[in-house]
């Protein structure tokens, strides 16, 4: 004869292996979807990274035509005060720049032993001081830090009206090509300023 306690006991016993039985049947599907989705952590893992690393490269290459480009503007500012300084010396020897005969201002880039005109003690003529100008300018496009920085000017023939040129290696290919228009230079930099005397 059985106690109460087991009587009791027993009924519950055979209501877990009951719920044992049905959890069971109900972890077999759960089990084939598991199965069926092993590994798609892992894939979207792999592509979450793929597309953080396009975005990190396009990030990377939009900084270096950043750099590129500010480093561009730089050279073309430095260029542009260089023009402005062959037109403000122009302007300061007017004898000579607004002569319709005078070819002393006009450079093709290369430059011609001038006299010294600087200090006090020197007397140079209009003449004189065009060629000083032009050596002087060449020089200090020579030694600023635009790439392969070339300095022409030239002039209208009977006119005063002057075309100052200001070319550099914006490429970095090692050639720059000075032209009679800047329009015709796309790959390199070139600053143009037509003035009048």
């Amino acid at each position: 004869m059985q106690s109460p306690i087991e009587r009791v006991v027993q009924p519950r016993s055979v209501i877990q292996s009951r719920s044992t039985s049905t959890d069971r049947a109900v972890e077999k599907p759960n089990s084939r979807k598991k199965m069926l989705a092993q590994g798609f952590t892992l894939i979207e893992v792999m592509v979450s990274i793929f597309v953080l690393t396009v975005g990190i490269l396009g990030m990377a290459g939009m900084q270096a035509v950043s750099v590129r480009e500010s480093q561009n503007t730089y050279f073309r500012m430095q260029a542009d005060m260089l023009a402005a300084d062959m037109a403000d010396r122009m302007r300061a020897n007017r004898e000579d720049a607004a002569d319709a005969a005078s070819v002393n201002y006009v450079s093709d880039g290369t430059a011609n032993a001038a006299t010294d005109c600087l200090g006090t003690v020197a007397n140079c003529s209009a003449a004189q001081l065009a060629g000083y100008d032009v050596s002087q300018w060449l020089a200090q496009i020579d030694n600023s830090s635009i790439p392969g920085g070339v300095g022409t000017i030239s002039r209208n023939a009977g006119t005063s009206q002057y075309t100052i040129q200001v070319f550099w290696d914006e490429d970095r290919n090692g050639s720059v090509a000075t032209v009679a228009n800047c329009v015709a230079t796309a790959a390199d930099g070139c600053i143009r300023l037509v003035i009048e005397i």
